[in-house]
C-alpha cells in the first residue's frame, strides 16, 4: 500500500504536479512501518523460543501461525464454568492432593507416639565339637520393644509441624478455590467486551477508514487533497487492522486462560 503510494507521489512530482516533500514524507512513512514490523518479527521470535522451550524440543522449529483466524463465537455460561473449575482446575487439584498428603503425615506422626515392637527370630546349626560330640542347632526369639520416652520433645514437635503443614495446604486450598470464580468472571467480561471491540472495529470503523483511504487517494491523484490528507487515511486504517487482529488476539488468549482455569477446551 505506501509503496504505491510512494509512487504515485513520485510520478506526480516527476510530472510537476507533485511537490518533492511529498515524496519524502511517505518514504519516512515507509521507514517507519519498517520498523514497525522489525519489532513485531523480534517478538513473534521471542514467542517461538518460548513454545519450542515448552514443547521441549531440542532444536528450534519455526510455529506456523493459524491461515485465517476467524471470530470466536463463544456463548459463555459463567455459573457452570464456575462450577467446573472448583472441579477439574489443575492447580486445585493439586492443593487438594497436598492438603491429603498432610493429612497422611498427621497420622503417620501420631503413630510416632505407639511402642515400636520388633520380633527377632534367629537359627544356627552347629557341626560337633573339639571333642567329637554332636551339638544341637541352635533356634532363639526375643521382643524388643522401644518405648517413646521423649514424646514431650520429638513426637510433639514433629506433629505439631505436621498439623501447621495441613493448616498451610489447607488454607491454601481454600484461597485458590474463593478466588476461581472471580478470575473466571473476570476473564469472561474481558472476552465479551474484547468481541465487542473487535467487531466494532470488523464491522464499522475498517470499512469507513478503508473508504476514506481509497477515496482520499483519488482525491489526491486529481489534486483535490493535500498529501497529508491522504497518507493519514492510509496510515489510520493499517493501525485499524492492526488493533483489530490485536482485538481477535485477545479473545484467543483469554479463552485458553479461562480453559486452563475450567481444566479443559470450552465447548
Amino acid at each position: 500500500m505506501v509503496n504505491g503510494i510512494i509512487k504515485i507521489a513520485e510520478t506526480r512530482y516527476a510530472t510537476g504536479k507533485g511537490l518533492q516533500q511529498d515524496v519524502l514524507q511517505a518514504q519516512v512513512e515507509l521507514s517507519k512501518l519498517l520498523d514497525e514490523k522489525i519489532t513485531l518479527k523480534k517478538k513473534r521470535r521471542t514467542l517461538e523460543d518460548r513454545i519450542n522451550e515448552l514443547l521441549n524440543r531440542e532444536s528450534f522449529i519455526q510455529v506456523e501461525p493459524p491461515k485465517d483466524m476467524s471470530e470466536s463465537k463463544l456463548r459463555l455460561d459463567v455459573e457452570a464454568l464456575k462450577a467446573r473449575s472448583l472441579k477439574k482446575n489443575p492447580w486445585l487439584r493439586a492443593r487438594q492432593f497436598e492438603v491429603d498428603r498432610a493429612a497422611v503425615d498427621i497420622n503417620l506422626a501420631r503413630k510416632d507416639y505407639w511402642p515400636d515392637m520388633d520380633f527377632i527370630v534367629a537359627y544356627g546349626q552347629r557341626d560337633e565339637d573339639f571333642t567329637g560330640r554332636d551339638l544341637p542347632d541352635l533356634f532363639s526369639a526375643s521382643v524388643v520393644v522401644n518405648i517413646p520416652l521423649w514424646q514431650k520433645t520429638r513426637q510433639d514437635k514433629s506433629l505439631g509441624a505436621k498439623r501447621k503443614s495441613y493448616e498451610a495446604a489447607t488454607k491454601s486450598y481454600e484461597n485458590l478455590a474463593k478466588s476461581l470464580p472471580y478470575r473466571i468472571d473476570a476473564l469472561a467480561t474481558d472476552i465479551r467486551d474484547t468481541q465487542e471491540n473487535y467487531r466494532l472495529f470488523s464491522d464499522a470503523l475498517l470499512l469507513q477508514a478503508e473508504q476514506w483511504a481509497r477515496s482520499s487517494l483519488s482525491a489526491y491523484v486529481v489534486d483535490k487533497v493535500e498529501f497529508n490528507t491522504m497518507i493519514n487515511a492510509h496510515i489510520r486504517l493499517l493501525r485499524f487492522e492492526l488493533k483489530a487482529k490485536k482485538y481477535l488476539f485477545n479473545t484467543y488468549q483469554k479463552r485458553a486462560e479461562l480453559e486452563e482455569l475450567v481444566g479443559g477446551p470450552l465447548e
